[in-house]
């Protein structure tokens, strides 16, 4: 292949992925409903119809942006003996971008966006969780991570922003125990 088809491949899928981190700040911060392709097209700089081409629909470009916002996978493929710990600090770390909770909280009255955030919780957190987990009641203490792991990033990123770094400590602990318990139950 020339140079030139490098590049203009190159090309795509550096717009793509700008477009991908916009969407995943739009939905974060509007929602499925009050996101526009056109505002999203907007701040990434490109003309509306190649959100189209790319993605064909909205809830298409919602479905990629919401599995790129997930925690990092590997994550769940480390030493299962501190899982706790590795997720409540991946969830604290100030440099990284937590989205995901924010997007399907303000996502939850579309039913469009409903189906995209069951399908993609579905297919790359519970059940790979589970299958990480294994029995006993895998599909269940995998539902209790995802349930816990979101409502900590949004109650500590949006809500109790303010509270003591001595309560914050002490929530961190508490999350970090109950997901590690949750990984060690058999």
């Amino acid at each position: 292949m020339n140079s030139n088809a490098n590049k203009g491949r190159r090309d795509r899928e550096e717009t793509k992925a700008r477009i991908i981190e916009v969407a995943k700040q739009v939905f974060s911060e509007k929602g499925y409903s009050q996101a526009g392709l056109r505002e999203i097209a907007a701040r990434s700089n490109v003309a509306g119809s190649l959100l189209v081409k790319y993605f064909d629909t909205k809830a298409n470009l919602f479905e990629t942006a919401l599995t790129m916002a997930l925690i990092d996978p590997r994550l769940f493929q480390s030493d299962r003996s501190h899982f706790g710990e590795a997720i409540v600090q991946s969830i604290d770390e100030p440099k990284l971008s937590v989205l995901a909770p924010a997007m399907i909280a303000l996502s939850l009255g579309d039913n469009e966006a409903m189906a995209v955030i069951a399908k993609v919780s579905r297919e790359h957190i519970l059940d790979p969780v589970a299958s990480w987990l294994g029995p006993p009641d895998a599909g269940a203490r995998a539902s209790f991570i995802l349930m816990l792991t979101t409502g900590y990033a949004i109650f500590g990123r949006h809500i109790a922003m303010h509270d003591s770094e001595k309560v914050r400590r002490r929530l961190a602990k508490l999350v970090s125990r109950a997901l590690q318990a949750a990984v060690d139950e058999n």
